[in-house]
């Protein structure tokens, strides 16, 4: 009976490790720039992407592994950095151009967050 016990133990903690590991070793932090675009995300982007917070009634694309596609969810748009960049300047649809009010290094800097959004 007390050997059950001690192998269980074993069992959990080996267990309760490899999750660790597995956990630790999957979510490499965010570099710099990633950071930034993270903040410029959270500040311009998610109030639309995430949340719909302004009762829109054409409902703004998640962008969620965004560049694991093809296409942008227009479905003809390469979902490429360069395609991101001028969605980002110009707009489209209901999308606001960002022209002016982000610096191309604060496009940058969103664009390698949305890599590992």
């Amino acid at each position: 009976m007390c050997i059950r016990r001690i192998s269980a133990a074993v069992v959990c903690v080996v267990a309760w490790t490899a999750l660790l590991f597995w956990t630790t070793s999957c979510s490499k932090p965010l570099t710099e720039a990633q950071e930034g675009g993270k903040a410029l995300y959270e500040l311009n982007c998610y109030e639309c992407h995430e949340e719909n917070q302004l009762g829109l009634k054409k409902v703004p694309p998640k962008l969620h592994s965004i560049f694991s596609h093809h296409y942008l969810s227009d479905g003809s748009t390469p979902a490429t950095d360069a395609e991101v960049r001028q969605v980002v300047i110009y707009g489209k649809g209901t999308m606001p151009a960002f022209n002016g009010r982000l610096s191309e290094a604060q496009i940058a800097d969103l664009i390698a967050y949305l890599h590992r959004k």
